[in-house]
């Protein structure tokens, strides 16, 4: 458990945005953190913006009450906090890099959830982790090269698993784009990549790359 956490909404370093309370990476509860020597190393030092475009999908195409909700790659934790908060899913955080968690402990204490987190790399996720796993979400989390073959490869073991849905979120890179052409030639799967924009709580624009089992 993290202390206890009281916020002013007069607070300049808060974000205020799809139900959910954000601190700013300027916030003097992030500066505390980083002073107790949590550095996240994998690009986990802030929200990304991808994060609230899935929120969008999410809130017109809601995962089943009460089902198991992954989020690969879930830094800060926002995407799963807006899952269990706003749509009654069970979550579980998963990212390679332990020092992002006491960010979502924070995240998660502050908006009155709780989520459950593993650290775990992509390609060390068997089938197994995927049992009861309804839905999986990630967003920005195809930077490099080499993981568009183990996403690939771990969406694969997920819908064999029996996961009804994958929702992988990216601004634009090349890697991603790999990743989509890979499943666009997946027999196990169909895919569709929709593009998403929003305003709020500043510009973004992403491609959601959404996975389903195919029709036997």
């Amino acid at each position: 458990m993290v202390k206890e956490v009281v916020i002013k909404s007069t607070d300049k370093k808060v974000i205020s945005s799809r139900s959910l309370l954000i601190l700013k990476p300027t916030h003097k509860e992030i500066k505390r953190l980083k002073a107790e020597a949590h550095y996240p190393s994998i690009h986990g030092h802030k929200v990304w913006n991808s994060s609230f475009l899935v929120m969008d999908y999410l809130s017109r195409n809601k995962p089943s009450k009460n089902s198991t909700l992954m989020d690969l790659g879930c830094g800060w934790g926002l995407l799963g906090i807006y899952a269990a908060k706003k749509l009654n899913t069970k979550v579980i955080g998963i990212d390679a890099d332990a020092d992002v968690f006491p960010y979502l402990d924070l995240h998660a204490e502050l908006n009155g959830v709780s989520i459950k987190t593993k650290k775990r790399y992509f390609e060390k996720l068997t089938k197994s982790d995927f049992d009861g796993v309804e839905t999986v979400v990630g967003a920005d989390i195809c930077f490099w090269d080499k993981l568009a073959p183990v996403l690939y490869k771990m969406m694969k073991r997920a819908i064999k698993a029996g996961t009804k849905k994958i929702i992988i979120a990216d601004p634009g890179r090349d890697p991603f784009y790999q990743l989509v052409a890979m499943c666009e030639d997946e027999k196990l799967f169909k895919c569709k990549v929709v593009e998403k924009t929003t305003s709020k709580p500043t510009e973004a624009c992403a491609d959601l790359l959404i996975v389903t089992p195919a029709k036997k």
